[in-house]
């Protein structure tokens, strides 16, 4: 570990536990306001805002498309609120949180086109 200055400190980081492995990434962004969304939330991104919303397999704005999943709780219900999200990894598909409209058929190809790989732990 390294040295730490006077005034500074440091937080282990602890991995969400639907990240298994893979080549891990994260992404900041915002999550639209009006929402309240717990951490391994399929997210996806407006187009004409750019902000993060649940993914709505039927929606067409955009976030049908999944770009990541929530790192973290996140409440937005009061106004837009920054976020972390997961965008690459090889990720538990067990332990996400999918908007009702996704059917399990669906979910398999969810993250096509993306650096995202959902796997069922041995």
């Amino acid at each position: 570990m390294s040295d730490l200055y006077a005034g500074s400190s440091y937080e282990a980081y602890t991995p969400s536990p639907f990240v298994l492995g893979g080549l891990v990434a994260f992404e900041g962004g915002t999550l639209a306001s009006g929402q309240n969304l717990t951490k391994g939330t399929v997210i996806g991104r407006v187009t004409a805002t750019g902000k993060l919303i649940q993914s709505v397999e039927t929606a067409t704005d955009g976030s049908e498309s999944p770009v990541g999943i929530l790192n973290h709780d996140c409440d937005a219900s009061g106004g837009d609120a920054p976020c972390v999200f997961v965008k690459g990894g090889d990720i538990d598909k067990n332990q996400l949180t999918w908007d009702a409209s996704w059917t399990a058929t669906l979910q398999l190809s969810a993250f096509d086109r993306t650096p995202i790989t959902l796997v069922t732990p041995e």
